[in-house]
């Protein structure tokens, strides 16, 4: 659980793969919890589950998976040196200056190696 939600410390880009993949999913079944419910509802007037707690429990997993999506991006980063800042321009209002964002530094923390000696933020991860 330490790995899901630690901001401090480093993180190799397998175990960011892994976490970015779980991540993902949870986001897909929060955002599923969110509209299937209220679709059902809405075009054959069947009440699948109450929507409050439908959308409570969507809520909870989205703002888990966000939660570390965000840890681990930032875990990655210290690993490759470079300070959490680097998240800032993915949260720009402007869409298509955030999209790109996301994708160059997605890539990037997917595909380039961290330092192999220790830095600021601690050892390298074994």
């Amino acid at each position: 659980m330490k790995t899901f939600l630690a901001l401090d410390g480093r993180m190799g880009r397998l175990l960011y793969a892994q976490i970015t993949f779980v991540s993902v999913i949870l986001l897909t079944l929060g955002l599923a919890m969110m509209i299937f419910p209220m679709m059902m509802s809405r075009m054959n007037g069947i009440e699948v589950m109450p929507l409050g707690f439908s959308m409570f429990g969507a809520i909870l997993l989205m703002a888990f998976g966000l939660w570390s999506l965000i840890t681990a991006s930032i875990r990655r980063l210290h690993d490759m040196g470079w300070s959490a800042w680097w998240l800032l321009p993915c949260a720009v209002p402007i869409e298509i200056v955030a999209v790109i964002a996301m994708v160059v530094l997605s890539l990037a923390l997917s595909f380039l190696p961290g330092k192999a000696e220790a830095n600021v933020w601690g050892p390298a991860p074994a």
